[in-house]
């Protein structure tokens, strides 16, 4: 592909999906800033490897996917330093629209520690399942997991989370 095509095609993807690569990052590491530099470095890495691109799966998956990589490397690196405090505010609302089908308001702090608590596979299943609305499919595309994998994953993290928060009202 001709770089100028590529870079055209790159902003029309920058553009569908910076937002709900950002959120999905945000979510993984609890931290703007390294959220922001998660989503610019997938976007780096895809441009850099577009011609590794094997049309497998979606363009999305493939962002998804490098995403979700630079996140766990990131987590990796982190805990070696300890954690950092959750951020309670996100920047950009829009991209929380699904919180309150999924978690009461009242709940969202309590929820959000219990999700920091999670492995990252589980993290990864409930925050693409809950707050961007994937498919069990979609999902497993992204995570190179079974289908049967990513729904019993997505059980055993709400069934966690339920049993955690205890008594608890409106809890998911």
């Amino acid at each position: 592909m001709p770089e100028e095509r590529k870079r055209i095609v790159f902003d029309e993807y920058y553009r569908d999906y910076a937002g709900k690569l950002y959120g999905v990052a945000f979510r993984m590491v609890n931290n703007r800033q390294d959220a922001m530099d998660i989503v610019q470095e997938s976007f780096i890495r895809a441009y850099q490897n577009w011609e590794k691109f094997r049309n497998e799966s979606s363009v999305s998956t493939w962002l998804y996917r490098i995403t979700l990589n630079l996140s766990y490397d990131f987590l990796k690196r982190r805990s070696k330093n300890g954690p950092l405090p959750i951020e309670k505010d996100f920047e950009d609302r829009r991209l929380y629209i699904s919180e309150k089908d999924v978690i009461n308001a009242d709940m969202s702090d309590e929820i959000k520690k219990e999700i920091d608590n999670l492995t990252p596979k589980q993290k990864t299943v409930f925050i693409l399942k809950c707050y961007e609305e994937l498919t069990y499919e979609e999902i497993a595309r992204i995570t190179k997991s079974r289908i049967g994998t990513v729904k019993a994953t997505y059980f055993q993290v709400v069934q966690k989370i339920k049993k955690n928060l205890g008594g608890k009202k409106n809890v998911m």
